[in-house]
Formats: C-alpha cells, structure tokens, sequence
C-alpha cells in the first residue's frame, strides 16, 4: 500500500512509498452531497451561486461558523475551475489538519471539500470531507487564485461574536459567558471547546481553539490571518487551566502541557477588569 504524507511548509511536499508517480485528472464521482460530478463540470461552473468558507477543526465535517463566502460568479468560478483542474493524488493520505473547509453549493446541490493552502505553497490540495484517504493536487494558478480570495476576506469582532467566539478585541469583550463556561467545564471534567479570537493593533484576528475531551486540553494556534507577523500553526496538549486573579483582571495559562510535563502551553490570555 503506497501512503503519502504531506507537510506544510514553503511548499507542500508529497513523499511516496513504493513505486510509480503517474497522476490523473480528477473526475470525481456523482454525489448529492459531498462530490462535484465530473460529467457536470462545465455546468458547474457556468451555475455555481455560492461558496462559503470556514476555518476547518477536524476531519470529516464542516465547521457551520463562516470565516467568509463568495457569491459573484467570478468569485464562484475560481473554486469551481479548482476542483476540476486539480489532479489526484495516487496513494493513501496521511496529512496534518487542514486549513478550511469549502462548501460550494449550486442548484440546489451540496459539494463539501477539505482545503490545505499554506502561504508559501506552491499547491495546494483538497479532499472531499466524505472521503479524507484521497487527495487533489490543486495547479500552481488555482492555488494562487484561491489564496488571494480567501486572504482577502476579513474576519471582523462582529462576525466573530455572531459565530459565537470569545472575542477579546482590544480589551472589548463579547461571548465571555462562553469563555467561562469553558473554563468551568474543564474544571469539573465535562466535554467543551471554545473558539477565542484576540485582534492585533492592525485588525488582523489571532485563533486560539481549545478542545477538551474530559481529561486533555487540544490547544491550536493560528496567527496566518495576521498579515504583519510570521503566519505559525501550532498544537499542544494540557491537562489544566491556571488561573491569576489581581488587582488589574485575570489572567490565564495552560498548565501540564506535553506527555509527562508539568510545563506551561503557549496559550496566553489576559482580561483587565472592566
């Protein structure tokens, strides 16, 4: 069996065990649900009315909080010419988490995909998210089409508070019920995760989601919508949350973070009383 396993970084790299690097142009198979039929491709792109974009956070479905949407055809017409000029990936993926999930619906139709576009690469790829072992090499023209549009989209407190974020905009809270509750739930053991938003001076929106299963904290960070620092993803795992109260507000860190460790994560969040 030939497993592929994709990294993100200045490129996407496709390392191959066992023999043969033929690819094929993708002609998916006809589905009503999670599948662009390659037999209707052309009127696909000619129909497409709607693509809305989320910030992916597991396998298998579809973030329902919108980070932003598409509806000029133009706009449409990218996503489309991307899915059917993509060619697929021979062998069995082994990947990181992706990047976005992407809905494009038409004519009633729903097509759900997975999305990998790092900055600096020079292709990206996608899944269906009815079908995660299988991957689709985007060209170097759709990727670079597909960045400019979703970088180009704008993820405002708003929007964040409407998705039901925790939003920390420059020291003007919104959701802080949600963030507590988390807090709570972690300290009696219960099953929560939390989406916590804080904005740079410039506007751009930093990510923090936090995941707890009941016993382990899933910490991922993500500053790539940040346009003037270094885009980073990172994960780790911890056990707790500390919290400081003062005189100024509250402060929290993870605690128990790495196998065994009793050291601090990375996630940081200070609240100033109001």
């Amino acid at each position: 069996m030939r497993i592929i396993r994709m990294i993100l970084g200045a490129a996407l790299l496709f390392g191959v065990t066992g023999c043969g690097d033929e690819q094929a142009t993708v002609v998916p198979a006809a589905s009503s649900s999670a599948q662009v039929s390659g037999a209707h491709s052309q009127e696909a792109v000619r129909s497409a009315d709607q693509v809305v974009v989320s910030r992916s956070l597991r396998f298998g479905s579809v973030n329902a909080a919108p980070y932003g949407s598409f509806s000029e055809k133009g706009e449409v017409d990218v996503f489309v010419k991307a899915v059917h000029s993509a060619d697929k990936i021979q062998g069995i993926l082994d990947v990181v988490q992706p990047d976005y999930d992407v809905v494009i619906e038409q004519d009633g139709k729903r097509w759900e995909i997975h999305l990998w576009l790092f900055a600096h690469a020079e292709h990206g790829m996608y899944t269906y998210v009815s079908d995660t072992g299988t991957g689709y090499k985007l060209t170097a023209e759709s990727t670079r089409e597909l960045y400019k549009l979703i970088w180009g989209l704008r993820y405002e407190p708003k929007q964040a508070a409407a998705n039901g974020d925790f939003v920390n905009a420059h020291g003007k809270l919104s959701n802080l019920d949600v963030w507590e509750k988390f807090v709570a739930n972690v300290k009696a053991g219960i099953r929560d995760e939390v989406q916590v938003v804080q904005y740079t001076i410039e506007g751009g929106p930093i990510f923090d989601n936090l995941s707890f299963d009941g016993e382990t904290i899933m910490h991922k960070h993500d500053n790539t919508h940040d346009a003037h620092g270094s885009p980073a993803k990172r994960f780790e795992f911890c056990k707790s949350i500390e919290e400081k109260n003062s005189d100024r507000g509250t402060e929290y860190n993870l605690t128990s973070c790495g196998e065994g460790s009793s050291l601090k994560g990375t996630f940081n969040l200070n609240l100033e009383n109001q």
